[in-house]
């Protein structure tokens, strides 16, 4: 079945039992022992096409399946398999992938999305909001690091979200950061993929002028200052604080690491 599986998921094959193959040499052999196909087939996902029959090759007994290269990803008992470059048996190993981006430019994660979703050895995770985790931030982030890789949709709403900020300057503490990020930089010329409905005006990200850089900083530490004041104004008692205290933290660890990041992409 990991054969059927592999043969499927690769450009078809032949298995043809009888044969026995030292590294070396091949030998002809008879297939004397009973096989039960559908067993094997019992353990795969889905139907795939095949052709099998016992048949006599100078006076010896063999017996040949030959199986298609099938649209759709084969697996035995939950593992898809290839042949590789070797001539090998091997396990597909699917990469994940997290979409890192501000809902306003969704239409672009579609695209990317779609492409992504062509690749039967890729899996994406999109869509997950840091509010889900609001009393569990560890548990965020451990469900981002462990993806393969992360891209990141770089807009200027991206570079105003705090949410969007913190979720990319987290992932920056892991040391292989740079080796498993992946980023787009919106420009100008990317209006193009927007719906009429979704265009919103100065979404570039403008990363590579100095002055928006030092802007986004300027906004983040502004976010920081007011929500200081506010806290200040509203004379909680300590007990009701804990909450806007825990968000002030959030956007002040950020404003380092994102000016480090905007340097990194420019």
């Amino acid at each position: 079945s990991k054969y059927i599986s592999a043969f499927s998921n690769t450009d078809g094959g032949d298995i043809i039992l009888g044969i026995e193959d030292d590294g070396e040499t091949l030998t002809i052999k008879n297939h004397l022992n009973s096989f039960n196909l559908d067993k094997a087939l019992a353990l795969l996902n889905i139907k795939v096409e095949i052709r099998s029959e016992s048949f006599n090759y100078d006076g010896h007994n063999l017996y040949f399946i030959s199986i298609d290269k099938s649209t759709e990803l084969v697996e035995s008992e939950g593992i898809p398999y290839i042949i590789n470059l070797n001539g090998e048996l091997t396990e597909m190993r699917r990469k994940t992938v997290f979409l890192s981006y501000s809902h306003k430019d969704a239409d672009l994660a579609d695209i990317i999305e779609d492409r992504l979703e062509e690749y039967e050895d890729i899996s994406i995770s999109r869509d997950i909001k840091i509010t889900q985790y609001r009393d569990n931030l560890p548990q965020f982030m451990r469900t981002i690091r462990n993806h393969d890789f992360v891209i990141s949709i770089v807009s200027s709403e991206y570079l105003h979200s705090i949410n969007c900020m913190y979720e990319i300057t987290e992932l920056m503490k892991d040391d292989n950061f740079k080796d498993r990020l992946l980023f787009i930089i919106v420009s100008h010329e990317d209006a193009k993929y927007y719906s009429d409905n979704n265009k919103y005006n100065k979404f570039e990200a403008g990363l590579y002028n100095v002055t928006n850089r030092l802007n986004y900083i300027k906004h983040l530490n502004e976010v920081n200052t007011d929500i200081e004041q506010q806290i200040i104004d509203a004379a909680l008692p300590t007990e009701m604080l804990v909450e806007f205290v825990r968000e002030k933290r959030k956007v002040a660890s950020i404003i380092q690491p994102a000016s480090i990041f905007m340097d990194e992409l420019k």
